[in-house]
């Protein structure tokens, strides 16, 4: 009698319930799908670690989700290519297809990378101390090229070059090799999609923008380096994120990694409050951030453009939040040039105006035996105490620990 193999409703091999994937497989299940968030159910082959690494560093990172894109994006072959592998005629193909986009070099971001650290490593090298030397630009012309508003009561902010030229000096090996990964890291992809007057453009304002930001909080200070320009690359990744949300693979990882790293910027600049003695400045960092993300919303590419029928209620949202960060942008750039149009120049954390500082022993002014902090206003009282004996430069740093003894 021949066997016959036992049906579900008997029991037997085929009515057995799978067993449960293992923890291991759940999770790399779990991160395969966060990493590819493009696709609705599972993700191809190829979402692994390895592409979000290379997406970071390429261009072609924003895809529409439309069918024929996505087999391109998915490595099928092309029509034509359909046709030849049957042996028939190709198909004439019109138009410019997404597989065949170039992307721009990234010129600029490469020539500017490497324009500031052979400016740095050139006079850095002539220094006895080569990893922490101050050098670039201003090794050049020393104190013309730093971003400084007064310098005693010298009214600096007419310099309109210093708002640009000290992105091009750096405090040693650390300050300019992080500013020049920020900028490749996050640069190399936006230029190669947004193309280079972009994001030459964005950088560069970025940097104005950071030094209006100092002026504002840090203005007795002076400023070096691109950081600025380096972070509104970060805030343009930010914005045409958000422009670009649905149709940017990997959004979702993109996302995370630029919270945590402004994150941390902000734990940084909480510890260096507490220290008191940093000379980093976040508030440029802040201000080439927002400027940055402004502009990546505003001028930045978007894709819905491209196809402006087919994604118009999309549009319609965007152009209000262009709208809405358009006129909040103005109202708080006109509120800061008005801020640093003042003189003497005040910052937010210390609205007293001054321009001159110098700490002086003198027991008939001070009775107490020790220096004490002075400021001014204008040159009668810079010629007044100048004219006394034991004054000496300070940094107002000191005195701002220490606490001012006279303030005009």
């Amino acid at each position: 009698m021949p066997w016959v193999a036992p049906s579900p409703q008997h029991g037997g091999p085929s009515d057995q319930v799978p067993d449960a994937p293992g923890w291991g497989t759940r999770c790399c299940r779990a991160w395969r799908r966060f990493l590819d968030a493009d696709c609705e159910q599972q993700p191809p082959e190829g979402s692994t670690t390895a592409s979000l690494v290379r997406h970071f560093f390429d261009g072609r990172s924003l895809d529409r989700r439309a069918a024929r894109k996505k087999r391109c994006s998915q490595g099928a072959p092309r029509p034509s290519a359909q046709f030849r592998q049957r042996g028939m005629l190709q198909a004439t193909v019109s138009g410019k297809a997404i597989e065949d986009e170039r992307d721009y070099w990234p010129v600029f971001v490469l020539s500017q990378s490497l324009l500031v650290f052979l400016l740095w490593v050139i006079f850095a090298a002539q220094s006895e101390e080569f990893f922490s030397a101050k050098a670039g630009l201003d090794s050049i012309v020393p104190g013309t090229t730093n971003m400084a508003i007064h310098s005693d009561c010298e009214d600096l902010r007419w310099q309109i070059w210093r708002w640009l030229t000290y992105q091009f000096t750096h405090a040693g090996l650390s300050h300019v090799g992080l500013n020049i990964f920020i900028v490749l890291v996050v640069g190399m992809r936006l230029e190669m999609y947004h193309g280079h007057v972009r994001t030459l453009v964005v950088f560069n304002l970025g940097v104005i923008c950071a030094a209006f930001n100092f002026a504002v909080a840090d203005g007795h200070a002076s400023l070096i380096g691109m950081s600025g320009g380096a972070y509104a690359l970060m805030g343009m990744t930010f914005g045409s994120l958000i422009l670009n949300w649905h149709d940017t693979r990997y959004r979702r990882p993109e996302l995370l990694v630029l919270l945590v790293l402004f994150a941390l910027d902000l734990v940084f600049a909480y510890a260096d409050g507490l220290a008191k003695d940093s000379e980093v400045s976040h508030s440029a960092h802040f201000g080439g951030y927002a400027a940055g993300f402004v502009l990546g919303i505003l001028v930045g590419r978007n894709l819905d453009e491209e196809e402006k029928q087919e994604h118009a209620k999309t549009l319609r949202c965007e152009r209000i939040l262009q709208l809405v960060l358009g006129v909040v942008g103005a109202i708080v750039l006109v509120s800061v040039i008005a801020w640093a149009a003042q003189w003497p120049p005040r910052t937010l954390s210390d609205t007293t105006p001054w321009c001159w500082n110098r700490q002086i022993f003198n027991q008939s002014l001070f009775p107490e035996f020790r220096f004490h902090c002075i400021r001014c206003q204008d040159e009668s009282c810079v010629s007044r105490f100048e004219a006394m004996a034991n004054v000496e430069q300070v940094s107002f740093r000191v005195c701002e620990g220490v606490g001012w003894s006279y303030s005009q």
